[in-house]
């Protein structure tokens, strides 16, 4: 909550904190030979630094007043791994400057000292900082420079404006382009550091409204065109600058890991450095969010923030059945406050139950192919040898069209699940909702759910066992082994009986590693499958399926556009084959 009155109408002198009052490290020299850029700034630059903390009921943020700069921003709802309140902004190595022109002299913003002042109207609290220039023979003051920030009461977005006061008296231009330099170190809020330095990285949005992601690895970059605002993003949370009434002109941006022997709590050195034109008329204004990577939060404010979090925006399909389905439903079940893996079972079941149609569909299918299993082994036996491969996919397509099946008919609705599973993989590893949220023996579903550390390391594996990648491993194995005795398969390709095997083997090393709630999904998924198919089974009759396709071959054969494309491709690789 806000401040108390009492606290805000007290002097500035009890208001503002100096770092002896709060027993920090970070007091600065007070007493610096002068440049001589800074002459009329002199008291500016000289006076001792101090902190002042306000808060609401969100975080407790505080600012330097030498630069104007926040100090730190703590969220109260979020704690990081250490059971401390998540904080975003490193103290020691922020920075938050501009460079602008005055009295002939290039000056910056973080080298002069700001006299600050607070009040709260309206439900914010507003914080003013200004730094004078003064005449250095009369000591009169001139003009100045001033920095406001306005916080609302129960949000992360700061409200941040600069303005220069009598800029003509102190030599600001009218219009001019200012250069400004933003950089962070990046701070460990996960457990696994290296999880979350992959996911820490620089995002930006152009004038064309298109959202951009620097690659994982250390990047430099650099913009020649209009960026709207940029993001300093971590695996949940985002330190993000906004331009309100017009475009960064330009940007140089450069991500940097820290050496895997660094003992710090630091992920990645993140350094922006942007252009800005400027008029007199009117402030620098920007609004900076401290926050939750929270979709409903960064979607509230219309400007695309929420495609910070990776949830496949560069495919539409995976997009939209994240943004239309699966986001919508998540938060729906979301208010009944039950435990996040029960969530997570029952948005499972609703997802099989939409997915109902396709899954039969593709059982019939294969139910079809099954029937016609005599038929089918008869030309394979007829046809064994590898020079009679052409002979052999002539004969099955005329028994498929014999028989009215399209063999592609199964394929189909197996490809339109593949945007629900791939929307699946990007959103639960992204969603802060599941972070520390334990569910039976995982003791936070955006984190591995180890059940044994090993003490070493395996290739491609790791240093610990997770149990839920372990039962969605065997029940991958289970699900295949299912299917492959329902499925007709060609036994003149061992290798790719070989691959459906080894895979779930593979996806165990890949998400041994990743969140929990991503294989207990994926094995909740599974299971429900499994049960699917054998239910398909037991209710469904063959030997009905079997009559009916052998009905249909005393019925006059009309060729699909499939089986027709697929005769003239067979015709034409005979062809291919007598010429050589």
């Amino acid at each position: 909550m806000f401040l108390a009155e009492q606290a805000i109408q007290e002097s500035a002198k009890d208001t503002i904190k100096t770092e002896s009052d709060i027993d920090t490290t970070y007091i600065v020299e007070s007493q610096k030979s002068i440049p001589e850029a800074y002459t009329f700034f002199k008291q500016s630059y000289q006076t001792e630094d101090s902190i002042i903390f306000i808060e609401n009921d969100v975080a407790i943020i505080s600012f330097y007043c030498k630069g104007a700069i926040l100090h730190s921003v703590k969220l109260k709802n979020f704690k990081d791994y250490q059971n401390n309140p998540v904080q975003l902004i490193d103290t020691n190595n922020y920075e938050f400057s501009f460079v602008f022109r005055a009295f002939d002299r290039f000056l910056e913003t973080k080298n002069l000292f700001f006299e600050p002042s607070i009040k709260n109207s309206n439900g914010n609290i507003y914080v003013t900082f200004i730094a004078n220039a003064r005449d250095t023979l009369t000591n009169e003051i001139l003009g100045g420079v001033k920095i406001e920030y306005s916080i609302p009461q129960n949000e992360y977005m700061v409200d941040y404006k600069l303005s220069f006061i009598n800029p003509d008296e102190i030599g600001v231009l009218p219009l001019d382009i200012l250069t400004f330099s933003w950089a962070n170190n990046m701070i460990q809020q996960e457990e696994d550091k290296k999880v979350e330095t992959i996911n820490t990285t620089i995002c930006y949005m152009n004038s064309e409204k298109k959202v951009k992601h620097l690659k994982a690895k250390d990047q430099k970059q650099t913009l020649n065109f209009r960026v709207k605002w940029i993001g300093l993003k971590q695996q949940f949370f985002t330190h993000t600058l906004i331009n309100v009434e017009d475009y960064f002109s330009s940007a140089e941006l450069e991500t940097k890991s820290f050496s895997p022997d660094d003992t710090s709590r630091y992920l990645r050195r993140m350094s922006v450095g942007m252009t800005i034109e400027h008029s007199t008329d009117r402030p620098v204004h920007f609004k900076i969010y401290t926050g939750p990577l929270k979709y409903s939060i960064l979607r509230s404010y219309k400007l695309r923030l929420e495609r910070e979090i990776p949830l496949g925006w560069g495919f539409a399909p995976i997009a939209w059945v994240n943004r239309f389905l699966v986001i919508p439903v998540f938060n729906w079940l979301e208010r009944y406050g039950l435990n996040y893996g029960i969530i997570i079972l029952i948005l499972t079941l609703l997802l099989k139950i939409v997915l109902l149609p396709f899954t039969y569909k593709t059982y019939m299918s294969t139910a079809k192919m099954r029937a016609l299993k005599p038929e089918l082994d008869k030309i394979n036996q007829k046809y064994s040898k590898p020079d009679d491969a052409l002979k052999k996919q002539q004969a099955t397509m005329e028994l498929y069209k014999k028989s009215k099946i399209n063999p592609a008919g199964g394929c189909w609705p197996m490809l339109l699940q593949f945007p629900i599973l791939i929307a699946m993989f990007r959103f639960f590893p992204s969603a802060i909702e599941l972070r520390h949220k334990p569910f039976l023996w995982a003791h936070d579903l955006s984190a591995s759910d180890s059940i044994l550390d090993l003490g070493f390391n395996i290739p491609l594996y790791g240093d610990h066992v997770s149990l839920f990648a372990l039962l969605m491993a065997i029940s991958t194995l289970l699900y295949t082994y299912i299917n492959n005795k329902l499925t007709p398969t060609d036994t003149n390709a061992p290798g790719m009986k070989f691959m459906m095997y080894a895979m779930p083997i593979i996806f165990l090393g890949i998400f041994n590693n990743y969140s929990s709630v991503l294989s207990y999904y994926y094995f909740l998924f599974n299971v429900v499958s499994i049960l699917q198919t054998l239910t398909f089974r037991y209710f469904v009759n063959e030997e009905k399926i079997r009559a009916k396709l052998l009905e249909n071959w005393k019925k006059p054969v009309k060729k699909s556009s499939w089986q027709q494309r697929m005769e003239e491709l067979a015709k034409q690789q005979q062809t291919n084959v007598k010429k050589r």
